[in-house]
């Protein structure tokens, strides 16, 4: 998928409808940062976002994910499925990397923290800070990959809000 070329597109479709970044980020519930984050190409929006694009715009995902428009075929149908099952895979995968550097960094930072309370037993004060350093750094790194994980299960809340909300 070419993230420049659909961040183009839905550039040009946010103007069709003659919406700002802001309007358009107040409808999806997201920040002004990530819709111009989209429309650069640098990132793109969760599935759940791009099928309220696709209503709002009155645009089919595949055309979305292509960055055009087209006719929607049962071929074209099938092909956004898998379009759309790569782009929850890669995002899960990335998710994925993200967690386990952030875990297996402060099993690292914990393990150097452990080794260095056991066998260097100092009052001089380098090995002191080195030692608190590491401790901090350790727990630090449980911190971030909680609230890492934690922001992940906020958008799953949040998706299932707006689900909730156009049911209403």
């Amino acid at each position: 998928m070419d993230q420049v070329k659909i961040g183009e597109f839905l550039k040009e479709l946010r103007l069709e409808k003659k919406l700002t970044q802001s309007e358009l980020a107040d409808k999806l519930f997201v920040s002004n940062k990530s819709v111009s984050r989209w429309e650069r190409g640098s990132n793109l929006p969760d599935i759940d976002i791009l099928i309220e694009l696709s209503r709002l715009y009155g645009v089919g995902l595949e055309e979305i994910l292509d960055g055009q428009r087209k006719d929607m075929t049962t071929d074209k149908i099938e092909s956004t499925a898998l379009k759309v099952a790569e782009l929850s895979s890669d995002e899960q995968r990335h998710l994925t990397k993200n967690i386990q550097i952030i875990f297996i960094v402060g099993l690292i930072t914990m393990t150097i923290n452990m080794l260095m309370e056991r066998f260097v037993i100092t009052d001089d004060p380098i090995i002191r800070f080195i030692h608190g350093f590491f401790e901090g750094f350790s727990y630090g790194t449980i911190i971030v990959g909680v609230i890492f994980t934690s922001k992940w299960a906020l958008k799953l809340n949040e998706f299932k809000r707006r689900i909730k909300k156009k049911e209403d």
